[in-house]
């Protein structure tokens, strides 16, 4: 199987990566342009990996998000639950994992999109991480709280009774 060159002036998403197969002889091509830029990994798992994966009808109750990165020129979100990793699509902020069938979670994406991409593009392997992602291995470290200093012992007062 032949690798994928990824395009060297854009950052890939799930709209641009999780494509229908081309038709058969005869056959009439599929159109996923309808479908939310969230549920595509589904059609693809499905018609690419032979693998029928429901897609979330609900939200995780009480689970930790998911932060979009770019990650060598394609944006990705990594499932907390597995570490299981997929393309994802900024424009829909919804990831839910293919791998252990877990339900939406909300997709943190950065305020500026078009800036981290311009970014990335910009530097030879195209990362960037969100500054909140507590995966971040460029995350700046919180500041060391100050040393407490231990009190100085006092003598006992001769005067006061001991117990």
């Amino acid at each position: 199987m032949a690798a994928t060159a990824l395009p060297a002036n854009e950052i890939v998403r799930a709209e641009t990566y999780y494509l229908p197969p081309p038709p058969r002889r005869g056959q009439i091509p599929e159109d996923w342009s309808q479908t939310p830029g969230a549920e595509l990994i589904y059609r693809w798992y499905d018609r690419r990996m032979n693998r029928r994966t429901p897609v979330p009808t609900g939200w995780a109750p009480d689970a930790e998000p998911a932060y979009a990165r770019i990650d060598d020129g394609r944006w990705l979100a990594e499932c907390s639950a597995c570490r299981s990793a997929a393309i994802v699509s900024v424009a829909d902020p919804r990831y839910g994992c293919v791998e252990c069938l877990r339900a939406w979670v909300p997709l943190i994406v950065p305020v500026d999109i078009a800036a981290a991409e311009a970014h990335a593009l910009s530097l030879p392997q195209r990362f960037w991480w969100h500054a909140d992602d507590p995966r971040n291995p460029y995350r700046p470290d919180p500041e060391p709280e100050p040393p407490i200093e231990p009190e100085t012992p006092t003598d006992p007062d001769p005067e006061e009774p001991q117990p």
